[in-house]
């Protein structure tokens, strides 16, 4: 019995999935990957890969699987490595930057090459959330926190008559990292758990 994957085309007997090697380094990788939805996102990226006319080989497939995992658990993403510039990066942003891309899939030149526009896409929504983080900082800054100074030294003196508290403030946060889609609704509750546990549920 033969088997075809819906995404990026691979033929082969339903057994070749499991036993060939290339089926099985694909089958690890993907299960490897840290969320479920950048598994099957990954899925959907090897059609972007797939011939005109041909399926795409189970040994590319693998191949293509394993350089997305090694991109993401990088931690970060560079747009141009001879810039150099990087931008930490999560799971959820490769993601988000491949669903992007999926959507986006007419107007593409296809089949893809290499994965420099996925950096790209990638960097680009890590700007988004380095500018939001900014924002935020900002809010804060506006808040009425400031240094004053006095004979004893500096120290810090916060004038807002409705201060905001540090677990408000980062749960403000979160919500506006999953507006942008930099977090999944999993991601964005394991977030707050995290910001009760340090500031305190109060």
């Amino acid at each position: 019995m033969k088997a075809t994957c819906p995404e990026c085309g691979c033929q082969g007997h339903v057994v070749t999935f499991f036993v060939e090697e290339d089926g099985k380094r694909l089958a690890m990788t993907m299960a490897g990957m840290p969320s479920p939805e950048l598994g099957k996102a990954v899925l959907g990226y090897l059609g972007l890969f797939k011939p005109p006319k041909t399926a795409l080989r189970l040994q590319r497939a693998a191949k293509i699987a394993q350089e997305v995992a090694d991109l993401v658990a990088k931690g970060d993403v560079c747009r141009d490595e001879r810039s150099g510039i990087r931008r930490p990066a999560r799971p959820a942003q490769w993601a988000a930057g491949i669903e992007q891309m999926l959507a986006q899939r007419a107007s593409l030149s296809l089949p893809l090459e290499s994965h420099g526009y996925l950096r790209t896409v990638v960097f680009g929504l890590a700007d988004k959330m380095d500018a939001a983080a900014e924002r935020q900082r900002e809010s804060d800054a506006r808040s009425g926190r400031h240094l004053e100074r006095s004979a004893g030294g500096t120290a810090s003196v916060d004038v807002s008559p409705n201060k905001e508290t540090p677990l408000q403030s980062a749960m403000a946060w979160i919500s506006q990292m999953m507006e942008f889609g930099q977090f999944t609704a999993e991601e964005a509750e394991e977030e707050r758990r995290k910001a009760r546990e340090k500031h305190g549920d109060k």
